[in-house]
């Protein structure tokens, strides 16, 4: 599976396809379309051998993409004995926007339960809370100026 995948990025570098541009940058994208059909097919393949369909992305980078490869092919050759585990920690496709949706909903809840204990503790408006009772001594009439003091 790992020749399969990467012998492609060998004739890329034999005939390369160089896109130039301003001044002296030049991209190479001979290399990224020779991968291309590799990442296709270990998408494909790749929940089969108890791996996520995202993770043909790793076949981009080298280190991680060889060993993704290797594991893959090795596990397409033994899937007549399968001896790992199969993936359960999947959510299935409807229970993916469910879960979504409960994290929205646990989200809003928790900002709300944050916003009404502040609103508790902290005063507003220039009074304390509303356990209290009384006014804070911000607000709190002070000596008028027209009593007479002596």
């Amino acid at each position: 599976m790992a020749g399969v995948v990467y012998v492609p990025l060998l004739a890329a570098k034999l005939y390369p396809l160089d896109w130039h541009w301003f001044g002296s940058v030049v991209f190479d994208y001979g290399e990224l379309l020779s991968l291309l059909p590799g990442v296709v097919l270990t998408a494909l393949l790749a929940p089969r051998v108890a791996y996520r369909r995202r993770d043909a992305l790793t076949l981009l980078f080298p280190p991680g993409g060889i060993r993704l490869a290797w594991i893959t092919g090795t596990r397409l050759g033994q899937l007549p004995h399968r001896d790992w585990p199969a993936r359960t920690d999947g959510i299935p496709l409807q229970g993916r926007q469910a879960a979504r949706i409960a994290a929205a909903v646990n989200s809003y809840r928790n900002w709300r339960q944050r916003r009404a204990r502040q609103a508790e503790t902290s005063p507003q408006n220039g009074y304390a809370t509303r356990d209290s009772g009384q006014r804070s001594p911000a607000v709190t009439p002070g000596p008028s100026l027209t009593d007479d003091q002596d």
